[in-house]
């Protein structure tokens, strides 16, 4: 959790039921005690199984410290008891100091239903080491409220003769909300993620139109990939690690294809967890994925 002045973004919920499961995920913000009232943007996405919570929260969507924790929590259906805590860093756009990360950890009445869920309250915030940081308010709503808000919206900016065709595709709200599901490597970011293998498996390809983009990719400052262009079908690399060091891999766009700006999908597997990421640069930006050694609990 970082203390950073953000925009408040539509939250959403969408909620499938299998075999006793039930998926949840939420949209909304938090908001910081304090002089500076701060607000940052909040999304938790969760199952729930016979009463216990495992799932993953992202803050600061889409922004300069855009961070993925793990949560762990139960939740009562009787007495509608919901809790959760943040656990671990999974990946994090912000300069990595594990001691200077605030976790939230939750605890409030909540009534888990299709479309008209609402996580509301208080929580407080610890360190890795469980003493206080700064606390807060939390504020979540079901999705499909949202998403037919937003199909509504767009409905009459698609029916409207005032706003032409470009602009109807720019504010589209739908994929605005679509839009922060995707984990976003701008120009000159950082992204430090949390590793426990000896190896990065990365697959990069093009997940809309081959328009001829082209890439370099470095790591620790060795090229790896020279002057390679983008494909549908998905290149795949193998790289060992040394784990102890930290392990970095540069992006570059060496072009913008015929269809601006450079863009590339990104998977990254480590055992049995994966990291999707989108590139999109103008030529000679570029940007940087980290690779660390996971922290012992």
């Amino acid at each position: 959790m970082k203390k950073n002045l953000l925009h408040i973004m539509f939250p959403f919920l969408v909620s499938i039921t299998c075999l006793g499961q039930v998926n949840y995920e939420f949209f909304g913000a938090i908001k910081l005690n304090g002089n500076d009232k701060t607000i940052i943007t909040y999304r938790l996405v969760f199952e729930e199984n016979k009463g216990k919570i495992l799932g993953f929260s992202v803050t600061d969507l889409d922004g300069a410290h855009e961070t993925k924790n793990t949560i762990e929590g139960t939740y009562d259906r009787k007495t509608k008891l919901f809790t959760f805590q943040e656990k671990e860093i999974l990946y994090t756009k912000s300069k990595y100091a594990q001691s200077s990360f605030c976790f939230v950890n939750f605890s409030g009445k909540v009534k888990l239903v299709d479309n008209t869920s609402k996580v509301e309250g208080a929580f407080k915030g610890l360190y890795k080491n469980k003493t206080k940081c700064i606390d807060g308010t939390v504020t979540l709503v079901g999705s499909n409220k949202i998403y037919n808000f937003a199909n509504k919206v767009n409905k009459k900016i698609q029916k409207s003769k005032r706003v032409d065709a470009a602009t109807k595709q720019k504010v589209n709200p739908i994929k605005i909300l679509d839009s922060l599901k995707i984990n976003k490597l701008l120009k000159d970011q950082n992204l430090n993620i949390f590793w426990n293998s000896k190896k990065v498996i990365i697959e990069i390809f093009d997940a809309g139109q081959d328009d001829g983009d082209i890439i370099n990719l470095y790591h620790n400052d060795v090229l790896i990939l020279d002057n390679y262009k983008i494909k549908l079908e998905k290149k795949l690399l193998s790289i060992p690690i040394d784990l102890t060091i930290n392990n970095v891999f540069k992006i570059k766009a060496i072009n913008e294809g015929t269809i601006p700006t450079n863009s590339a999908k990104i998977i990254l597997v480590d055992e049995n967890r994966t990291f999707d990421l989108l590139s999109s640069f103008k030529k000679n930006e570029s940007a940087s994925i980290t690779i660390i050694k996971k922290p012992s609990n």
